[in-house]
């Protein structure tokens, strides 16, 4: 998917955002966030957000640079879900472009399901990815606010167990309370509360954001041991599950390794090459 500057107003496109992402460098990207730049600034002629500028900017060979870029929007209190002057959101735009990573991260941050999976949407893929990417998807579908008012523990526990955010929300109700409210079993409102933080301090660490991280493990009880049991590198491979570590190297976050290193990752390393608003 290309880029047509010719979109874009002078504004958005002079914005230090706009330039750290078409650059791919999530470490100016952090800066700019920590220096109070406004991650939900848009383009008046497009409706373009910085999601949509990262889908724009991505390709399914270059989208693995672009993820760590959308835990920094996210983190940051992006909205996930807006859409472009066609109609178009970020999902929608990364499901259409065969880009499964990006995709993946929107889920995981909270992005809402827009498409059914039988949708047509999802026949009308072609190439390599496409098989991947529908799958991928059914595997997230559905998310956590059908699992809880259903009370679905399973379900759940799967998604939990892929890092997919708890800290979200819908209509001011946040999702542990909607447990509570929907007379949820005691195993979904007690995995919820207890695995929050951790998940909130996975993003981080997806993010390569070392000050959230470093504040997470100050504040809360994070589990260090927790993995993505979603992961693999590729839809050929069996499921991997990813550690902390493992995350920060898949991404490139080598300045984070440190916080992160436990006995079976320094093992592993040879093998492996993967609550609150904090800005």
């Amino acid at each position: 998917m290309s880029l047509d500057v010719r979109n874009l107003d002078e504004e958005f496109l002079k914005s230090r955002l706009f330039v750290a992402i078409t650059e791919k460098n999530n470490r100016q990207v952090l800066s700019y966030i920590k220096k109070g730049d406004n991650v939900n600034n848009r383009c008046k002629k497009s409706g373009m957000s910085y999601l949509h500028l990262v889908i724009k900017c991505a390709s399914p060979l270059s989208e693995t640079k672009y993820v760590p870029i959308i835990y920094l929007l996210s983190n940051a209190d992006i909205e996930l879900n807006v859409a472009d002057y066609t109609g178009a959101k970020p999902m929608l735009l990364a499901i259409k472009h065969n880009l499964t990573e990006i995709m993946e991260a929107l889920i995981k941050c909270g992005a809402e399901y827009i498409v059914d999976p039988e949708d047509t949407l999802f026949s009308e893929l072609r190439g390599p990815c496409a098989y991947e990417i529908i799958n991928k998807y059914k595997f997230y579908s559905p998310g956590y606010w059908n699992a809880v008012k259903e009370d679905k523990a399973f379900r759940v526990n799967v998604l939990v167990k892929s890092w997919c955010r708890i800290n979200i929300s819908q209509n001011g109700i946040t999702l542990i309370e909607c447990a509570k409210k929907s007379f949820a079993c005691d195993k979904i409102v007690k995995q919820l509360t207890n695995s929050e933080a951790s998940i909130e301090f996975a993003h981080a660490t997806m993010a390569g954001d070392k000050f959230r991280m470093k504040y997470l493990m100050d504040h809360y009880n994070i589990d260090m041991t927790i993995t993505d049991c979603s992961h693999r590198d590729n839809y050929f491979e069996p499921y991997s599950p990813l550690s902390l570590y493992g995350a920060a190297l898949k991404y490139g976050h080598k300045d984070i390794l440190e916080l992160l290193r436990t006995d079976s990752d320094v093992q592993n390393t040879p093998v492996q090459s993967s609550i609150c608003s904090i800005s």
